[in-house]
């Protein structure tokens, strides 16, 4: 054959391959998880079917994506790329229409897989294409980053990105999104963004906290206490290295419209790790430096640790029984409470035995209000919580001389325990509120008005193991001194009707659960639920137990690997640092939703909740005693859906072919209707 016959037909043959693989190119939204080999959790049989050539995002006769936000707010997609490769990247123009959204407010990541138990191989990870993960830009399909499992897919998926600027104009914005193979483009897609008439604060309305009993660094064999045992220690200066992983750990959530809160003590002996070091006691008790603290905590503190310029809404204090007073791990050194089981008064100055534990309190709780405000940190919430239980409980040997469960109590001493704590707290933070330095008690609590749970269906039911909280008036000691209320998720179901009586000025009724692994094995779309379901009950923030880096090697399936983590370690990468787990992802939409929700009740609040119902339901859970459970849609579709017409009552018509189907069989997890109406 003629070479140059031959070179033209293998250039048309290179260019019809090219073709064909963009036809089979398609993009779904951000809360389907994706399988190695491209069929889905989300859509029952698994296969996209007709969705690949339409959905909410995408419309394949014309090669359109389709994302929908409001200014200051991410925007996601997932672009499926259905063919073996090598150096697979995009990159997104500029998008022209009322306003410039230039091309560097895009970014990209990948989705990888984790080793799940039930799941297998789930699509849990995303490797950032920055360069800021040992420098990676591009993919290879199938993937086979190093240090990361192999998972054979046979598509793959680019995560892809818009933070939609502040000063960006209402209204249609176009552009292209170019698919790359090394430097072979071999899809040029359209893209169109259209931005609501409102911005998202930087600041979120709802609080999701991710919490751990360490700093991020630790899990990184970077540990730097600031200080450890007894009064008088000085602290010490935490290391350079330690300190970029542990901004690097923040600015991710924070990024991602959530946040990093640690406990600053052990968390039973409440000695302290990362607190201001303390000498002396009584009234004479002083902090002695800030410079390790605030070197430690400044730019977390001061918002500089993230894009939005937010600091963190919460942030955990190292007041307990044992700091700043005593310090001590030993127990035998530490003030013993246990005299006071059932005998501790309601506040301070009641009883002289007590008189240099609460002075001591008192001298270093106002030197602390003087300095955050001095320093400006004035838009955190400072939470006092105690976390201890008793020595021995749970078989844990002596570690501190609590007679009480100050964490998730149950029974009429640990109430008045926890009460007098609270009111110790209040008299001794009294300053704060003068210099606008905002203080607050918080309770992590299990066991909450379990004699008044409720069936579906309204009719009074019970906690099948059954606490005192009721029986033991934990109100008289609790109700007026807490101020952020963590609460068990089935108690929060089962007596979410008590939450009005709770409800008032700096109160926040939150709950605590699950981290979602069960999710990466069914559906991301419960990922998404928290703004809807927590809106419908009254919620206003969820904790997360636990951030978890040091159970979040991907590589891992056994309880012990992937076992309450809300992000990734990257060390089996060799990156000291977190990854974002693809449910994070998810969580900042579901904060996201909670604004879109307050914006649109603000502005008509009957539509809103309409909304909002058609997006949840009241169902029951399975059990000896059966109790009210609030459900979110199996639809991912309507997770758009809901969100364009959240912004209709906001800010006008947005699309009118775009309407709520609500739950369907086409989607895994099942359709659940209200089986109770106009209760709550």
């Amino acid at each position: 054959m003629n070479r140059t016959i031959t070179v033209a037909l293998l250039a048309w043959g290179m260019l019809a391959g090219a073709a064909a693989w963009a036809e089979d190119l398609f993009v779904v939204g951000d809360a389907y998880g994706i399988k190695p080999d491209g069929t889905c959790f989300e859509v029952t049989g698994g296969d996209f079917g007709p969705r690949k050539q339409k959905n909410l995002h995408w419309d394949a006769a014309t090669k359109t994506i389709k994302l929908y936000g409001a200014k200051n707010e991410d925007v996601a997609v997932q672009v499926v790329i259905p063919q073996a490769g090598k150096g697979f990247a995009a990159k997104m123009s500029d998008l022209k229409g009322p306003s410039t959204i230039p091309a560097e407010r895009a970014s990209f990541g990948v989705l990888a897989y984790v080793n799940h138990v039930k799941a297998g191989l789930g699509p849990d990870l995303i490797v950032p294409l920055d360069g800021s993960v040992k420098g990676i830009t591009r993919f290879d399909i199938p993937l086979s980053f190093e240090g990361l499992p192999k998972p054979d897919n046979k598509v793959g998926v680019l995560f892809f990105e818009v933070w939609i600027p502040k000063d960006a104009q209402a209204g249609l914005h176009k552009g292209t999104l170019h698919v790359m193979e090394g430097e072979k483009e071999l899809a040029a897609l359209n893209l169109e963004l259209t931005v609501f008439g409102f911005a998202l604060p930087d600041a979120p309305t709802y609080a999701f906290d991710l919490l751990d009993y360490g700093m991020p660094s630790e899990k990184f064999g970077a540990t730097a206490y600031l200080n450890g045992n007894g009064l008088g220690q000085p602290a010490v200066k935490t290391p350079e290295k330690s300190k970029q992983i542990d901004l690097q750990v923040f600015k991710l959530a924070a990024d991602h419209r959530c946040f990093v809160n640690v406990l600053p003590y052990h968390s039973q002996r409440g000695n302290p790790k990362y607190c201001a070091p303390v000498e002396g006691s009584g009234e004479k008790a002083r902090v002695m430096s800030w410079e390790e603290w605030d070197d430690r905590f400044g730019d977390i503190l001061n918002g500089k640790a993230n894009k939005f310029g937010a600091p963190p809404a919460h942030f955990t204090l190292g007041f307990n029984i044992n700091y700043p007073y005593n310090c001590e791990s030993d127990p035998n050194k530490q003030f013993d409470f246990r005299p006071f089981k059932t005998t501790i008064p309601d506040g301070p100055g009641k009883n002289a035995k007590l008189k240099v534990f609460e002075d001591s309190y008192k001298a270093i709780a106002e030197q602390y209000i003087t300095h955050i405000a001095e320093k400006g940190w004035t838009r955190t919430r400072f939470e006092l919580y105690s976390n201890q239980k008793p020595s021995g409980f749970g078989g844990r040997g002596e570690r501190n001389t609590s007679p009480w469960k100050l964490d998730e109590p149950t029974d009429g001493p640990d109430y008045m325990g926890l009460g007098y704590l609270f009111n110790v707290n209040r008299w001794a933070f009294a300053g704060a509120k003068e210099k606008n330095v905002q203080v607050v008690n918080r309770i992590d609590i299990g066991h909450w008005h379990c004699s008044t749970f409720l069936k579906a269906d309204g009719k009074p039911t019970g906690c099948v193991k059954d606490k005192a909280y009721d029986r033991d008036h934990a109100d008289k000691y609790l109700k007026g001194a807490v101020d952020h209320w963590v609460i068990n998720w089935g108690h929060i179901n089962g007596a979410q009707h008590q939450i009005k009586d709770y409800e008032g000025p700096g109160i926040k009724m939150m709950t605590y659960g699950t981290t979602g692994n069960d999710e990466i094995a069914s559906s991301y779309v419960g990922c998404q639920s928290r703004g809807y379901v927590h809106a419908r009950m009254g919620l206003v923030g969820q904790i997360m137990f636990k951030l978890g880096l040091d159970s979040a090697d991907p590589n891992k399936q056994e309880s012990g690997g992937l076992a309450d983590n809300c992000v990734y370690s990257g060390a089996t990468m060799g990156f000291s640092g977190a990854l974002p787990s693809h449910r994070l992802k998810l969580w900042r939409n579901s904060v996201n939703d909670y604004e879109y929700i307050l914006l649109a009740r603000a502005k008509n609040a009957e539509a809103a909740d309409a909304v909002v119902k058609k997006m949840t339901s009241i169902g029951q859970s399975g059990g000896d005693a059966p109790f009210r459970e609030f459900h979110f849609t199996n639809n991912p579709e309507d997770l758009t859906a809901a969100k364009v017409k959240l912004a209709e009552i906001v800010a006008g018509p947005v699309n009118k072919e775009i309407e709520i189907q609500g739950p369907s069989k086409d989607y895994t997890g099942g359709p659940s209707e209200d089986q109770i109406t106009n209760f709550d």
